[in-house]
């Protein structure tokens, strides 16, 4: 099973009984955390039908008595098969038939009289979200006409000082999308996207890159990148190629980019690591977005983290999008700049096989999210830290895997099996896109087709994925 944040509630039950909806309000209420049951199962480690059935209930009991989605999970704990009921964070405080329930210390305890006050009125919940406050030092004037106009679909050209009624529907379409207030001031949302220097504003609202070299502390030079939201993350993209990473070409074997995670990141795959930190920050901390490059590895670090009941290796798995920034990334969608499907991190990682680059590792802290893209050693600025020492050895090694890798590798012991290298990396490439051929696979691999094929047919007959459709035109799902 895969490493769980110790700080949320883990509450521990032998079986699925009418009170445990009692126990995931609680949980729920108390920000989160996990739900263990007994699993029933044979000797060969199949599981009996009544745990099959408890199973695959439980998200619609929950669904139907709380309106709260939750997944259940066949994990090992402790050496024994158990399911895991994962209960998310409630969005505002629940009840169970009336009642409210708050899970602390081991204990569901029934809230009421002041207890039940500070829950329903928390005294530390902002009134107004962070990115839905007003920046009453600005107007619609001051924001980039042409920002605005892309975004509205408008005439670049509009004179908002004489077209009042064109100027009105503006304001209408932005006060709709929680990028301006009713009263004809921007949003933090709107200052970040639609104004020039939005770090006038919000402090710390730049992206900083520092080349380290071979080292930590002080980088040996570094740049602050500024502008409106979109144009800092291809500003960053363009300094990063431009400036902080060598030129391919300067390689004294360029045949050696394409071995297996050896290459350098592909650009595309820079751009959205750097989107997502920009999208997703939390600009309350008032830190900027820092990229530091070292000799062997790119770090995109930023304040801010996915939900807390997800871990690394869901994120490198297909996970729902969960943005810190609602309003921030709907306007971002609506611009076409990301799909806001969650697809991000895999778009990374597939990106990253293709170009034979090593997939990027994944850190969540307790209040950031880092990002860390490998990098060949032997292309880097060695002129710079010839006097520190000897350059890394190794790249830094990943501390989480995708879930479904650990799901399937504890369903293989199951079978008194084991899957390959090649049939877990088999399982990571069509995890993130179910679509993607025998041959494409088999190239980026650098493995023959007949290869994948036995891990599509062991894959398969162990469970972990079935075929949708036909050879030509179907897909993979995972399951």
């Amino acid at each position: 099973m895969a490493t769980k944040d110790s700080s949320l509630p883990i509450a521990r039950r032998s079986t699925w009984r009418d009170d445990c909806l009692e126990l995931v309000c609680g949980i729920a209420n108390a920000g989160g955390g996990r739900l263990i049951l007994d699993a029933d199962v044979d000797s060969r480690g199949v599981v009996k039908r009544k745990t099959n059935r408890i199973m695959k209930s439980i998200p619609s009991t929950v669904s139907q008595a709380l309106d709260l989605t939750c997944a259940v999970e066949l994990v090992l704990d402790g050496g024994q098969f158990c399911l895991e009921v994962v209960i998310p964070p409630a969005p505002e405080p629940l009840s169970y038939r009336g009642a409210f329930y708050f899970y602390q210390d081991g204990e569901n305890r029934l809230m009421d009289g002041d207890a039940l006050d500070r829950l329903l009125q928390p005294e530390l919940e902002p009134d107004i979200k962070w990115e839905m406050r007003p920046v009453v030092q600005a107007s619609l004037d001051d924001l980039n006409l042409g920002l605005v106009a892309r975004f509205t679909g408008t005439s670049r050209d509009t004179d908002l000082t004489t077209a009042r009624d064109e100027a009105t529907a503006i304001e209408e379409d932005l006060r709709h999308a929680g990028l301006m207030t009713g009263v004809g001031t921007p949003t933090n949302a709107g200052i970040l996207l639609l104004h020039d220097r939005p770090h006038q504003y919000i402090p710390g609202a730049t992206v900083r890159i520092g080349f380290f070299g071979g080292r930590g502390g002080t980088p040996v030079f570094e740049d602050e990148i500024c502008g409106s939201l979109i144009e800092q993350v291809h500003a960053t993209v363009e300094a990063l190629f431009d400036k902080y990473l060598p030129d391919p070409s300067s390689r004294n074997d360029p045949s050696s980019r394409n071995a297996p995670g050896f290459g350098m990141p592909p650009r595309d795959a820079v751009h959205e690591a750097i989107l997502n930190a920009v999208a997703h920050k939390n600009y309350d901390s008032g830190t900027p977005v820092q990229v530091s490059v070292f000799t062997d590895r790119i770090c995109i670090d930023n304040v801010g983290r996915p939900p807390r009941t997800w871990t690394a290796s869901a994120l490198l798995g297909r996970h729902t999008s969960r943005p810190n920034n609602p309003n921030l990334v709907a306007a971002l969608r609506r611009l076409g700049v990301i799909d806001g499907w969650g697809n991000g991190i895999g778009s990374m990682r597939l990106q990253c096989i293709e170009a034979g680059a090593a997939e990027p590792v994944i850190e969540l802290r307790d209040d950031e999210t880092m990002v860390c893209f490998p990098l060949d050693t032997d292309s880097m600025l060695v002129s710079s830290i010839i006097d520190n020492g000897p350059l890394p050895s190794q790249r830094p090694a990943r501390s989480e895997v995708p879930e479904v890798q650990v799901t399937a590798r504890a369903l293989a012991i199951q079978h008194n099996t084991s899957l390959t290298a090649n049939d877990e990396k088999v399982l990571a490439m069509i995890d993130i896109d179910g679509r993607l051929t025998a041959p494409r696979i088999a190239k980026n691999l650098n493995i023959s087709e007949s290869t994948v094929r036995r891990s599509f047919r062991r894959l398969r007959e162990l469970g972990l994925v079935e075929r949708i459709g036909s050879d030509k035109s179907g897909f993979w799902q995972v399951r």
